[in-house]
């Protein structure tokens, strides 16, 4: 009888670790939706999670750049992408550049990367020491550097400096930029 019930008890516990270790392998599995990289960006909340640096505006500015020339996102979807980067502008580049005329914009220089078959394998940032913060005409700017090597026609490396604004709300934004 005593070895009936360490029996019994022994498959319970066998029984027990068996279920626990099928809920942990099989939990979530098929529920969770896997974003793509235009999806992230879409999601990205701007009014309530706005990067903090102005190195992080640029690097999200340039997974949105990443994600318009991998194309792999629909017509609806790069209107989104596109309203995102233009969130991430100063007023002076909107006005320069107004939402409609910029999506146009970035649609041709979309269309002539495809024609160039042209992709971005890399893209390398200024650190944050590296940032250069200057006070010019009593506002906060910041100058980074990022370098892009990319593959197809006119492939190689291409520098450019981003000039950032803090704007009134202290959110760093995109003022200009240029090529070295």
């Amino acid at each position: 009888m005593k070895h009936l019930k360490t029996a019994v008890i022994m498959v319970l516990c066998a029984a027990l670790c068996l279920g626990y270790y099928y809920y942990l392998s099989h939990r979530g599995s098929g529920k969770e939706k896997i974003l793509s990289e235009a999806d992230k960006i879409i999601t990205q909340d701007l009014e309530n999670a706005y990067p903090k640096t102005a190195r992080g505006v640029v690097k999200f500015y340039n997974s949105i750049l990443k994600c318009y020339y991998s194309k792999d996102y629909t017509d609806e979807q790069l209107e989104k992408i596109a309203g995102q980067a233009w969130k991430l502008m100063d007023e002076e580049l909107k006005e320069a550049n107004p939402q409609d005329i910029y999506l146009e914009s970035v649609k041709a220089d979309i269309a002539q990367f495809t024609k160039e078959k042209g992709s971005i394998y890399s893209i390398s940032m200024d650190g944050s020491n590296e940032v250069i913060e200057k006070t010019i005409e009593g506002r906060e700017c910041a100058y980074i550097d990022v370098t892009y090597s990319m593959k197809g026609k006119g492939a190689g490396r291409s520098t450019q400096t981003y000039i950032l604004r803090k704007d009134e709300g202290g959110r760093w934004r995109i003022l200009d930029f240029y090529q070295l």
